[in-house]
């Protein structure tokens, strides 16, 4: 019978355990780091179309070169390899330098912070941050950089050339790339690594956080 019944001191004991545990299990859970985005490219649209017709056009030249063999023609053989290979070689030469032009491009900038503020420390080591860029095919390609790694670049349309991270910035980065990639399947995160390129329109008004940003980090067009 005495199971029955529950005193008013056991259930404020089950209660507290209970609090306890969902405590617990919610620091457990809790991200540790935030993020914000302080910058987007005002061309990261029209940088997208390009990079796709550039390569929807090298495609279709490559499916249609069987086209310059076929059918009764009186053009030899010698002056239809010349053209089908002009064609080819101006459409990949033009999808190449589109692919060159547009990859450093940064689509969205975002600065990653601790929720804690014991975390202020590590931004000792410079501001870690979310670049966004595209691959070949106008995939969103995330990297972790620390302002510590950017360089101003002597390249023409690119901002910034990365160096290696420090041991310091590699084991941070272990605890952001952990949470950041945490259920993603697609376009996982990497630090930057030493040549990696990213270019930004620093040039003009720019936000407070990105102030800081290019502060930490002068870019060439500073």
């Amino acid at each position: 019978m005495n199971s029955l019944f529950i005193t008013p001191r056991r259930l404020v004991a089950r209660q507290g355990i209970s609090y306890l545990a969902r405590r617990q299990q919610s620091s457990a859970t809790s991200p540790m780091w935030q993020t914000k985005v302080v910058y987007e490219g005002g061309l990261a649209k029209a940088a997208k179309v390009m990079k796709l017709a550039s390569v929807a056009s090298f495609v279709g030249a490559t499916a249609a070169v069987p086209l310059f063999f076929t059918g009764d023609s009186d053009v030899p053989s010698s002056a239809r390899t010349i053209l089908a290979l002009t064609t080819i070689g101006m459409t990949a030469s033009s999808t190449a330098l589109v692919t060159w032009a547009l990859r450093p491009y940064v689509v969205s900038l975002r600065v990653v912070s601790p929720n804690e503020p014991s975390g202020q420390q590590t931004m000792a080591e410079g501001i870690p941050m979310l670049v966004e860029t595209m691959t070949v095919l106008a995939q969103p390609r995330t990297r972790l950089v620390f302002t510590g790694q950017l360089r101003p670049a002597a390249l023409p349309m690119t901002s910034w050339i990365a160096v290696d991270a420090s041991e310091k910035m590699k084991d941070l980065a272990q605890g952001i790339l952990r949470e950041v990639n945490q259920g993603r399947k697609k376009d996982l995160v990497a630090l930057a690594q030493q040549g990696d390129l990213f270019y930004a329109h620093t040039q003009g008004p720019v936000s407070d956080e990105m102030a800081k940003v290019l502060a930490a980090a002068p870019s060439q067009e500073q």
